[in-house]
């Protein structure tokens, strides 16, 4: 790269950047890039790489006003208007993704990976119909493409469509037999419908095929009820959120999805006399980081962690952060002994069972008279009643006695359950216990 650069150099870096890109070869990629801005800063194909480099690495505003300047040297090519639809959606402007979708099909009508995307962003803004209309007519087209076909059976279950679901997924798996996405829907289509005799069937052949897939395993324990984890795992945890950590805030919003508020709003009880940005707060299961508005005005400094390293990125956007960690969580608060004043955790705890070493934790990372807040799934609290529940979508739920019983035992006091909706599910509501505890203004004493 020291060699004096002339035009016909520019392809040459052009390509080896690419690649450098590709293999995940970051820092290159990056260096690549922004020697090839100061060589040719009017080439659109330079803009429009460059603008994806950065929109990946998290510099949102930077790719979007990169493959801008792309579209105004050459607006005839439908890739730079697809990839900066892209980029609008991280961003939250969907609107405009809107407009770049639609512009890039109008350039070329078989830009189906645009289309797709189209199909995804009306899921995204609640215009079902014509959602299922563009995956239909994509379908049409181009009867093998997975991914296509997996959103539209998504968007079926998500609808309580659960026949047509499986009818979409069973048409996809003909053609793409180990699609994780289209078993993964399916087996929850199959679940809730009570085919649990298929669904079984199904993660078993998925367990044969891929023994070490950590999905297939924990779906046949939540079916069965044998060999029940104490909590999900690790890697499950990570399979499960990894992929859509992109579309994770348009998802839940879809879904009427509250437990952020719902934290928020019993914050906001508890510290009404409380001096702002004067507490330290962690978020333990941050996600992409939909909390951090709820606790900002109390918040001298807030960290989150989180085991999607995915997800983080997302959270790291918010720049509401001090600090954010890639940890599971229980370990994390083990290292962080009397680090905050208030823990939080939204839509978390529904992927643990046992509740103890959460509760031990957290714990130990309050400082006396420090308050904890969460949400779990419910059920109902009668006789015979297990402490929790796994279901087949992979979640659990808490009695409520047990829940304060777990609270009490790790020496927390001040405990209340409010029950309350989470969110919307197949088109019913998901109910939850919604809590509080805090830890004695003095350590109890110990004989």
């Amino acid at each position: 790269m020291n060699t004096p650069a002339t035009e016909t150099s520019i392809p040459d870096l052009l390509q080896s950047t690419m690649k450098a890109h590709v293999a995940g070869q970051l820092d290159a990629a990056g260096k690549g890039y922004k020697l090839l801005q100061t060589l040719a800063p009017d080439n659109p194909d330079v803009l429009h790489l460059s603008g994806m480099f950065e929109g990946q690495q998290g510099s949102r505003e930077r790719g979007h006003e990169l493959i801008s300047r792309a579209i105004a040297i050459d607006g005839k090519q439908a890739m730079f208007h697809n990839n900066l639809g892209l980029v609008c959606v991280r961003m939250g402007r969907l609107e405009e993704a809107e407009r770049c979708y639609r512009r890039a099909i109008e350039l070329d009508p078989d830009r189906f990976d645009a289309v797709s995307n189209l199909g995804v962003l009306m899921g995204q803004l609640n215009r079902l119909e014509e959602a299922e209309k563009t995956f239909q007519d994509l379908l049409e087209r181009v009867p093998r493409f997975s991914d296509a076909r997996q959103n539209l059976a998504s968007l079926y279950l998500r609808t309580g469509r659960f026949s047509q679901a499986i009818e979409q997924c069973a048409k996809g798996l003909l053609t793409d037999p180990r699609n994780p996405l289209l078993r993964r829907v399916l087996g929850r289509a199959y679940a809730d419908v009570g085919l649990t005799d298929l669904a079984l069937e199904l993660y078993r052949k998925w367990q044969q095929e891929e023994p070490d897939h950590p999905e297939p395993r924990h779906h046949i324990a939540a079916i069965t009820g044998e060999g029940v984890p104490d909590r999900a795992s690790d890697d499950y945890v990570r399979a499960t959120f990894g992929g859509f950590a992109e579309t994770f805030d348009a998802k839940l919003a879809s879904l009427g999805y509250r437990a952020p508020a719902l934290v928020g709003e019993m914050v906001a009880e508890l510290l009404a006399q409380v001096p702002d940005k004067s507490l330290r707060v962690l978020d333990a299961g941050c996600g992409t980081g939909l909390c951090a508005e709820q606790v900002a005005r109390w918040a001298r400094s807030l960290v989150g962690v989180d085991l999607s390293q995915q997800m983080l990125d997302r959270a790291k956007l918010r720049q509401a952060y001090d600090e954010l960690v890639q940890a599971e969580l229980v370990a994390f608060l083990r290292t962080r002994p009397a680090c905050c004043e208030l823990l939080i955790s939204a839509d978390t705890l529904c992927y643990f069972g046992r509740l103890d070493e959460f509760a031990a934790a957290a714990c130990r990372s309050l400082v006396p008279g420090g308050w904890l807040v969460f949400t779990v799934e419910a059920h109902d609290d009668g006789e015979g009643q297990p402490d929790y529940k796994l279901y087949h979508h992979g979640r659990y739920s808490h009695r409520h006695g047990y829940v304060l019983d777990v609270l009490s035992a790790n020496g927390f006091a001040d405990m209340a359950l409010r029950e309350v909706v989470l969110r919307q599910e197949g088109g019913k509501p998901v109910r939850g216990w919604l809590t509080r505890a805090r830890l004695p203004q003095e350590p109890a004493a110990h004989e």
